[in-house]
């Protein structure tokens, strides 16, 4: 007897899976896949009352246009410090993608820039045309590491991290087409933002570089707005005259100083801030002076945190006294040191005087302000302690002396001896000097002010 010969079919290979057996391998994944999902559906209808599962039941069709609707409301700002934390792998692919042009806003972790960039590629979104504000921030712990049902992962880097490499910024002009608002808290050594075309306001938190900070001021013909906040190395601020919208610029003063008489000629310039510190006090107060002398008509409001200038003689040295068009002088932390106001050569103020946290300032001393600005409109008393109820009979005498046909509001927040002195006898007396003085309360106070604030006129 023979044996048969083993036959062997062409073209087939025996550690290879046959076509047939690829093809059951499809549905069984697709199959897992379903039970997932049904099971995760189950998980959130089983948490809402009958009512509302009827009526999910009955508009079940309406789901993914309620669930977009309510995304567009909710979430206009991409924010990759809590994005990764709440969604990850295809649930976060398909949530980037279905908001794409609905994105205002961007926040990025500055030192992880390059990780967030590849959740986007990932997920297929090539640019985010509809946002127009974005924020580099740093010193945001990296998501913890995620485990999803359906084997997804998700791990972040090391806290302690070495500082952000510079190259993944290039990849931001080409992302961020219309973009109108930077914030970097980064340091930037390289050019990428003079390449965003509708650039209007720019906030540079860290260092720059002298070349980075040159190609925005050639560049951004559309800026309205900058902020450079760090002072550890020179800068060059003169190619600013070629920004000729620019309108408000806030510089530590001794950038500022090196290139004031280019900033001071700005057509459009309406804020000047400058930012100082003790050791630069007498600079501050030159470079104030400096702005005095050359726009003293078109100062409309000073506000300052005084704190680091000492005495009260800086309003002199300022020369303050040469801006007669002011309509608000905002004093913080001022420290008036029982000086007399007359030798401090005071502005005249034309509607509104503002004092914050000035806890030596005296009866004698705020009455004698008032003389010098007639017809005010409002006078903010803000943690005060040494004034009593009784300046606001110094301050009805001052005012039904001057004729004025409407009354001065004093506002107050933390005088809490000028208050209850007011309310005790309110109903028997200051209800009928209403037409005089009127006490409101301050309802909420403002972000506290830390640096020297310049505003004028606009032309």
């Amino acid at each position: 007897m023979g044996c048969d010969p083993i036959r062997i079919e062409p073209n087939r290979n025996p550690l290879r899976p046959t076509a047939r057996h690829s093809d059951q391998t499809q549905p069984i994944e697709e199959m897992a896949a379903a039970r997932m999902e049904r099971h995760v559906l189950k998980n959130i209808v089983s948490k809402l009352p009958v009512s509302d599962q009827l009526a999910l039941y009955r508009s079940h069709k309406l789901v993914p246009e309620a669930c977009t609707t309510l995304w567009r409301n909710t979430h206009k700002r991409l924010d990759f410090r809590t994005v990764e934390k709440d969604l990850c792998g295809k649930d976060l692919a398909y949530f980037l993608c279905t908001m794409v042009d609905d994105f205002k806003y961007v926040y990025f972790t500055a030192e992880r820039l390059q990780e967030n960039l590849n959740v986007l590629e990932k997920s297929g979104v090539k640019a985010l045309n509809s946002v127009q504000h974005c924020e580099l921030l740093v010193g945001v712990e990296p998501p913890v590491k995620r485990h999803r049902g359906n084997g997804d992962q998700f791990e972040g880097t090391l806290p302690g991290a070495p500082s952000m490499a510079q190259w993944p910024l290039h990849a931001l002009p080409k992302l961020l087409r219309n973009l109108r608002r930077l914030k970097v808290y980064c340091d930037v050594q390289v050019h990428f933002i003079e390449q965003f075309p509708q650039l209007e306001f720019l906030v540079l938190d860290a260092q720059v570089s002298q070349s980075a900070l040159t190609g925005v001021l050639e560049r951004c013909s559309k800026l309205k707005r900058i902020f450079v906040k760090s002072d550890a190395q020179p800068l060059d601020v003169r190619r600013i005259g070629r920004c000729k919208q620019m309108q408000d610029v806030s510089l530590p003063v001794t950038i500022f100083n090196a290139s004031r008489s280019f900033i001071i000629e700005l057509p459009q310039l309406q804020l000047l801030e400058l930012t100082s510190n003790e050791e630069h006090r007498e600079l501050a107060i030159e470079s104030m002076r400096y702005v005095v002398e050359h726009k003293a008509a078109d100062m409309e409001i000073v506000q300052l945190d005084c704190a680091f200038l000492g005495g009260p003689f800086w309003i002199r040295d300022a020369e303050l006294q040469r801006c007669t068009r002011l309509r608000g002088l905002v004093l913080i932390n001022c420290r008036f040191n029982d000086r007399e106001i007359v030798e401090l050569n005071m502005p005249r103020v034309h509607k509104y005087l503002v004092f914050s946290g000035c806890h030596d300032l005296k009866e004698y001393q705020l009455l004698d302000m008032l003389k010098m600005c007639p017809g005010l409109c409002e006078l903010y008393l803000i943690d005060c302690p040494l004034l009593s109820g009784k300046v606001l009979q110094g301050i009805y005498r001052i005012r039904r002396s001057e004729n004025t046909d409407f009354p001065i509001s004093v506002v107050l927040s933390r005088c809490n001896a000028i208050r209850d002195d007011y309310q005790r006898l309110y109903a028997s007396y200051w209800y009928f000097k209403l037409g005089t003085i009127k006490l409101e309360r301050m309802a909420e106070e403002n972000r506290p002010i830390e640096d020297i604030q310049l505003f004028f006129y606009k032309n």
